[in-house]
């Protein structure tokens, strides 16, 4: 015996109850904020950085008896090496070690200080100071890395050698922690830097120390 088109839809559908998606609700809610919390939000920047080369520079056209810096900074998994025109430096520059700083993490639970092992960038931007100090003129800064250092400490060794801090050098265990917390000097732009259309006094620029970057290949 047929059955009526409306008893067959009934009798199939089981009653179709509407699933209950609270918990499911309740559990986004909770995991998506501490998702977020366990990122870490990085400033981009652009760095003006030149092609590769090889080897060392040449001598200046304008000036031939003036003899070239060459200030280049080493990048290896121990640390820092900086080397310089072999006439212009007096004495055999010591490298830069790793060192284990204190330094803070931002973890699920909040802002945690932990000890780790790291390039020291603070003794690295003293050593790069005392250099612009001693040869003001010089704009230009060669970088070379090892295969395997990643990207963000070649970018860390371009941001301390590329501006002038307003502390004037860093020294003790803290040293990180005031290298990090110190802020650019400032000058004068010749430049609108807010957009305005013009000139004026808050057009500010930070005070360059190396700012015109250099990726070398070291020959042996």
């Amino acid at each position: 015996m047929a059955r009526k088109p409306s008893s067959a839809s009934h009798s199939d559908s089981g009653g179709n109850e509407e699933l209950n998606l609270s918990p499911i609700m309740a559990l986004l809610v909770i995991l998506i904020p501490m998702l977020l919390a366990m990122f870490n939000f990085f400033e981009v920047k652009v760095q003006a950085v030149a092609a590769p080369k090889l080897g060392t520079g040449k001598t200046s056209k304008t000036d031939p008896d003036k003899k070239p810096l060459n200030l280049t900074v080493l990048i290896s998994k121990q640390g820092f090496l900086i080397k310089q025109q072999d006439e212009l430096t007096d004495a055999q520059e010591k490298p830069i070690p790793k060192d284990t700083f204190e330094i803070e993490v931002v973890e699920a639970t909040g802002v945690t200080t932990k000890t780790a092992e790291d390039y020291d960038y603070p003794s690295l931007y003293n050593r790069l100071r005392a250099k612009k100090q001693r040869y003001p003129e010089e704009t230009t800064i060669n970088i070379a890395a090892e295969m395997d250092i990643p990207w963000h400490v070649i970018a860390r060794t371009i941001d301390a050698a590329r501006i002038e801090l307003q502390d004037p050098s860093f020294e003790g265990r803290e040293r990180m922690k005031k290298y990090m917390a110190s802020e650019p000097v400032m000058k004068q732009s010749k430049k609108d830097i807010d957009g305005d259309g013009a000139v004026t006094d808050s057009d500010v620029e930070p005070v360059a120390m190396f700012p015109r970057v250099v990726f070398v290949v070291a020959e042996d």
